[in-house]
């Protein structure tokens, strides 16, 4: 083997002794390195895990403190019982803040106050009625002649309406609607119902309403007399009993009063 043989074996050979070795050290820092990885993947884990404890220790107590500041503050945001009022208070504010004044004609002021029928007169500043129409008097509307009539007869005298016109003095006639009478003052008229509950309010049960001498009185009904004062209506039957107590059976009241007493009949 020549000089030059040797050289490169020798060459070849330290390239192959070092090979391993550095294949090994290269396997070993490796090795190391992924243990070291493991570990400080191990030790992170701890670190995250006690940090995620603390975290969560930190947010129940966070919350259990919490709990009472909430409801404080849920009750403190609580609206009044009165919610309505409020409400009420604040559409009348909103209505007044947005309120825009509206201007309305003459005209359409008196049609307000008497009615579609009502006129304007701008020379007057005044209102009146269309042709054909009047102010009536419990309405205070436009109508016709006839109903502003009717009604200015049953304010005047209550119970009736417009008969006709007086041809001497020009005023209307006023007389009972149907089914109703004057009474003795002729100041309303009143259905005989009227008439007669007013008796028995002034003279007990039995009394009624009827006309004499032209004038309305009450008097007592079937079944029924004054009393010896003429101031109360009794039963026919309550003065019977008295006839026969002080006079005798069979005996019955005879229909008059003498000297403040019932006269009786005589028994058979």
């Amino acid at each position: 083997m020549s000089d030059k043989d040797k050289k490169l074996k020798l060459n070849l050979d330290f390239l192959g002794e070092g090979v391993p070795k550095k294949s090994e050290k290269k396997h070993e820092l490796e090795h190391k390195k992924q243990e070291g990885d493991a570990r400080m993947s191990d030790a992170t884990k701890l670190i995250l895990g006690a940090i995620g404890v603390a975290v969560l220790i930190i947010i129940i107590a966070v919350s259990s403190g919490g709990n009472s500041d909430s409801t404080a503050t849920t009750n403190i945001l609580q609206p009044p019982a009165n919610t309505e009022k409020i409400e009420n208070i604040f559409d009348t504010l909103e209505t007044e803040n947005s309120y825009v004044p509206v201007v309305k004609t003459g005209l359409q002021i008196c049609q307000e106050r008497n009615g579609y029928n009502a006129t304007y007169d701008s020379a007057s500043n005044s209102c009146g009625c269309a042709i054909g129409y009047s102010i009536g008097a419990t309405s205070q509307q436009c109508v016709s002649f006839v109903v502003a009539r009717d009604q200015s007869c049953a304010a005047s005298y209550p119970g009736t309406s417009f008969l006709k016109v007086d041809s001497v003095n020009g005023k209307n006639t006023c007389d009972c609607v149907a089914g109703s009478y004057w009474n003795n003052e002729r100041t309303a008229c009143y259905t005989i119902a009227s008439f007669s509950q007013s008796c028995e309010d002034s003279y007990g049960t039995g009394s009624y309403s009827y006309i004499q001498e032209v004038k309305r009185v009450c008097g007592c009904g079937y079944g029924y007399d004054w009393n010896i004062e003429r101031n109360f209506c009794v039963t026919t039957a309550s003065i019977n009993i008295l006839c026969e107590r002080d006079v005798g059976r069979d005996s019955w009241y005879s229909g008059t009063v003498a000297d403040g007493k019932y006269q009786c009949t005589e028994p058979y």
